[in-house]
C-alpha cells in the first residue's frame, strides 16, 4: 500500500533576508509595521512603527488610526521622519492586510 506521507506541498512565499550596509546612515533602510486593535486613546487606536535596520536599530512609534491608507502613511512619514532623516534607500513591509 502506498503511503501519503511526504506528499504534502505548501506554497510558501520565499523569505528575503534583511542585510546591512557598511557605513549606513540612520533610517536609510527601514521597515514599517502596525500595532493594531489597541484601546482608543486620544483618538488613536494603532501605532505605526518605523525601524532603522542598518545604523542604530532604533524604532520610532507614531500614533495613528487603523483606517490609515498609503497616502496617510506617506503624510505621517513626511511629517515626523523626513525632516530629520530624509528619504530612505529601502523600505521593507510585511504583507498584512
Amino acid at each position: 500500500m502506498p503511503s501519503d506521507k511526504g506528499q504534502h506541498t505548501t506554497n510558501q512565499t520565499p523569505l528575503f533576508l534583511i542585510t546591512s550596509e557598511i557605513n549606513a546612515l540612520p533610517f536609510q533602510m527601514i521597515s514599517l509595521d502596525f500595532i493594531v486593535k489597541l484601546p482608543l486613546l486620544d483618538g488613536y487606536n494603532t501605532i505605526l512603527t518605523i525601524t532603522d535596520h542598518d545604523c542604530s536599530k532604533a524604532v520610532i512609534f507614531i500614533p495613528c488610526n487603523e483606517e490609515i491608507d498609503a497616502t496617510g502613511v506617506a503624510n505621517v512619514y513626511a511629517t515626523y521622519i523626513f525632516p530629520h532623516y530624509r528619504l530612505p534607500k529601502k523600505v521593507t513591509l510585511d504583507r498584512d492586510p
